[in-house]
């Protein structure tokens, strides 16, 4: 009931499509997870775009069959590393049902299986090197493309040993973007732990030699 009244508060405010992860905590059938996007999609003339997410369980191929068959249902968020399904979703459901890769380290991965975007958490801190990703594979430069994806890796990989959350919002601040931060129990970076964090940034940038994006070159200049 509470997703339906954001659905519908969300179509006032002149939102054009919505998007929710299924239900979680509880086991879920597969069967409740459609339902589950029914209602809410049926709450509002929007189109809607599912997930499949580890986080609140991923669902397979044939639960994926039937939430395409609801009306509304347009797409899907496809946050799992099983990309030869992005293949099939495209074969047996339709071409023109939108797929959004979700892993932002695989990010190559889903464009070479045919995902139609991307959608994650690292496009807001470097999407320099996923734009370099996207357009050298429309142009069939895989090399290109892939040293692309192995720096944005090394930049995810070192946020996610470091207090993934507070740490993105803390490189966005040192960018000038007003991204605050995070609340408890979620893990807060300390002076200490943010001038370790840009001295370890400025040695990985400088191995991998990222010069493409704006925030890490902020970083890189703001440390001594």
């Amino acid at each position: 009931m509470g997703t339906n009244i954001e659905a519908k508060h969300a179509e006032r405010c002149g939102i054009t499509a919505i998007s929710s992860v299924p239900p979680f905590y509880w086991e879920f059938t597969p069967n409740e997870i459609v339902q589950y996007y029914s209602d809410v999609s049926s709450a509002v003339d929007l189109p809607m775009i599912v997930y499949n997410i580890a986080l609140a369980g991923l669902v397979d191929f044939n639960t994926i069959k039937a939430l395409s068959k609801i009306d509304q249902v347009k797409g899907i968020k496809y946050t799992a590393t099983t990309h030869h399904e992005i293949l099939r979703i495209k074969d047996e459901i339709s071409p023109d049902f939108s797929v959004f890769s979700g892993a932002d380290e695989m990010a190559l991965s889903g464009f070479v299986f045919g995902a139609d975007g991307i959608i994650g958490s690292f496009y807001n801190i470097i999407p320099e090197l996923f734009q370099i990703i996207w357009m050298a594979v429309r142009e069939s430069d895989i090399q290109r493309a892939r040293d692309a994806q192995t720096k944005a890796n090394a930049v995810i990989y070192y946020v996610l040993a470091n207090h993934f959350f507070d740490c993105m919002k803390a490189m966005l601040n040192w960018a000038g973007i007003a991204a605050g931060t995070v609340l408890s129990p979620f893990y807060k970076l300390t002076k200490a732990d943010e001038m370790r964090i840009k001295r370890e940034l400025k040695v990985l940038i400088i191995k991998y030699n990222i010069t493409e994006c704006e925030v890490l070159n902020r970083i890189r200049e703001q440390t001594k």
